[in-house]
């Protein structure tokens, strides 16, 4: 795939690489989309596919791997977009807070609580207290 992903955000085809893009991990796809130099030409299109790229991830991790990766390109390879500080600010913010309440539902379900109770035990009644007690942190947690 080389430098396709970067040559279609390059052309506008912002929907041809998200196309290319789907399965990908987030740091393969900021190494695809900054392989060549087009981000220096215009990079508004390189925000536009970073946004709706990252809108698309349903995982709250990758969301949160993206976020680390393309935050700080909003800094640097795409600081001209209007509004990118913002952007990826908000990005960062928005993806951390979504990990803490993946984590607090996932840890804070009925895995959990069935390890402990199952005829094996794969865990026992304190660890069951220790990870109740993480959700109860996590579900305090606020962020701005």
């Amino acid at each position: 795939m080389s430098n396709e992903l970067g040559k279609l955000v390059d052309r506008g085809d912002i929907d041809g690489a998200l196309l290319a893009a789907r399965g990908l991990t987030p740091e393969r796809v900021r190494e695809l989309l900054f392989s060549g130099d087009g981000f220096m030409t215009n990079s508004a299109p390189y925000g536009e596919f970073i946004s709706r790229w990252y809108t698309s991830l349903t995982s709250a991790y990758l969301r949160a791997e993206a976020a680390d990766w393309f935050a700080q390109a909003y800094l640097t390879e795409i600081a001209d977009v209007p509004g990118a500080e913002q952007t990826g600010a908000a990005m960062s913010t928005e993806s951390k807070k979504g990990v803490i309440r993946y984590l607090a539902e996932s840890i804070g379900g009925r895995d959990v609580e069935d390890w402990a109770t199952s005829p094996e035990r794969p865990i026992t009644q304190q660890q069951l207290g220790g990870w109740k007690a993480v959700v109860q942190q996590l579900r305090e947690i606020t962020l701005p």
